[in-house]
């Protein structure tokens, strides 16, 4: 049977607030049978961070936070001054502004995907997309045409100096070594 320390459960006595847990977690209490061993707690293997770095954190998010409010607090001052018809301007006018950024969202995907398209019709790698300037249709098929001449110049470059050689290879056409072997037949 194996017997739990029941101080471990009760509650610290004022002044006393980490003694008794010390106490009963670095002891061994002898209670283990025999053939096994007192398993303690694993250390936690997630990362740590030092008070600098949570202080750090924790003040970018109050910034971040207090400006969010700041904002809501400007935008709330700015309707209250306002009758209905500068409200109903405004709300119309933020509208109109959220549905061309949306739109704008949009076509920059839908040129990217036909960028992607176009890349694969000419047997080229689909990370170039990244290259291309997508502003507009027109623009894209520009920056297209630029990358696809200056990718078929560079592969041309590479393969023919991968081509190019000083020296011929053995017994070609254009070998000046003789062949003992082959030379024994021209000799009879």
């Amino acid at each position: 049977m194996l017997k739990v320390p029941m101080q471990f459960f009760a509650e610290p006595v004022e002044g006393e607030a980490g003694a008794n847990v010390q106490a009963t977690t670095t002891e061994p209490t002898g209670t283990a049978p025999q053939g096994e061993t007192q398993q303690t707690e694993p250390a936690p293997t997630g990362k740590t961070f030092t008070q600098s770095e949570v202080d750090k954190m924790i003040s970018e998010r109050l910034a971040r936070q207090q400006k969010k409010f700041d904002a809501e607090k400007e935008e709330a001052a700015k309707l209250a001054k306002m009758n209905a018809e500068d409200k109903a301007k405004y709300a119309a006018q933020k509208r109109e502004e959220e549905l061309t950024a949306r739109e704008t969202a949009i076509q920059q995907k839908e040129l990217r995907y036909e960028a992607l398209n176009i890349l694969e019709e000419n047997k080229l790698p689909a990370k170039l997309v990244d290259c291309l300037n997508l502003t507009s249709a027109e623009t894209c098929k520009a920056s297209i045409e630029s990358i696809k001449v200056a990718w078929t110049e560079a592969l041309t470059a590479a393969v023919d100096a991968r081509l190019k050689s000083n020296t011929p290879p053995p017994f070609s056409g254009g070998n000046t070594q003789s062949d003992p072997f082959l030379d024994a037949f021209g000799s009879m």
